[in-house]
């Protein structure tokens, strides 16, 4: 699967790709928050199947789909929160600060970054609605993100 910018480029798990492919063909801004939303589910669900092994058995495809998806969704997201509007752009601002925490999670289990958790805090706070950052800034900072994410599988 290759992000945004190329910074994930290992292969990934076939039902994670069919969720981005079907947001990448949808159109609908509203229906296209519901995608993410199955998707970011699907993250918190591998999550939590890794959370049942020892960390010593943290690697291959859902290790690998799981970082590489978080890089994904989070700059979709982040997206997503400036396309829509009320209570859609509320809930697509949510899902980009849910996928930041479970980074943070997944950090404090598995391999830590100072750099993901440094640009990870600063795009949490810039998704704030009461004080939601420029736009053009927050995807920028979303891409740089998901790049220190997918740098955690090197």
């Amino acid at each position: 699967m290759q992000g945004e910018s190329g910074y994930c480029s290992t292969e990934v798990d076939d039902n994670f790709l069919r969720y981005i492919r079907e947001y990448e063909e949808e159109k609908d801004p509203a229906k296209r928050l519901r995608l993410i939303i199955r998707a970011e589910g699907y993250l918190r669900y591998l999550y939590f199947e890794l959370l049942g092994q020892s960390i010593r058995d943290w690697s291959g495809g859902d290790l690998k789909t799981l970082i590489c998806g978080l890089s994904c969704l989070i700059v979709r997201s982040v997206k997503l929160c400036y396309e829509l509007h009320n209570e859609y752009r509320e809930m697509a601002c949510g899902i980009s600060r849910n996928l930041i925490d479970l980074v943070f999670s997944l950090m404090r289990r598995w391999r830590s970054s100072e750099r993901v958790r440094e640009l990870g805090s600063e795009l949490w706070v810039m998704l704030d609605l009461d004080n939601l950052a420029d736009r053009r800034e927050a995807e920028f900072l979303s891409e740089k993100v998901a790049a220190a994410i997918a740098d955690l599988l090197s």
